[in-house]
């Protein structure tokens, strides 16, 4: 008995819907739902990083530099959303745009939490 992934009632029949690529946030959404959750993305790692930018410490001008760039990522989101053609293309520019928000948030905050860790007397 083989495994088959049947094809009926699927929008692009021929994919397969359990591929990442073939998910409907990347093939057919509107995009809104990638600038809800980027923006909520963006709230949540905001709170952190203008805590540290608040404390004026060592660590101040990377989590301003962070909060820069999340900014004009999440302004580019927008920017492609209004701006780009609908389809797959534009979807995976957003995804892409989310995929660099998250890397930017972690990394900004690792190297935050190293300048103050080393600051720290021991």
């Amino acid at each position: 008995m083989s495994h088959r992934t049947p094809d009926h009632g699927a929008p692009y029949p021929g994919l397969d819907p359990t591929k990442v690529t073939s998910q409907p946030a990347l093939r057919t959404s509107s995009g809104a739902i990638w600038l809800v959750a980027s923006t909520v993305f963006t709230a949540v790692c905001l709170i952190p990083l203008i805590g540290i930018i608040v404390t004026d410490g060592a660590a101040a001008i990377v989590a301003l530099i962070a909060v820069v760039v999340l900014l004009c990522l999440l302004a580019a989101m927008f920017i492609i959303r209004f701006q780009a053609e609908p389809g797959p293309r534009r979807l995976r520019w957003l995804a892409a745009c989310m995929l660099a928000m998250a890397v930017v948030a972690l990394t900004a905050m690792v190297i935050c939490v190293a300048i103050v860790w080393g600051s720290v007397p021991r």
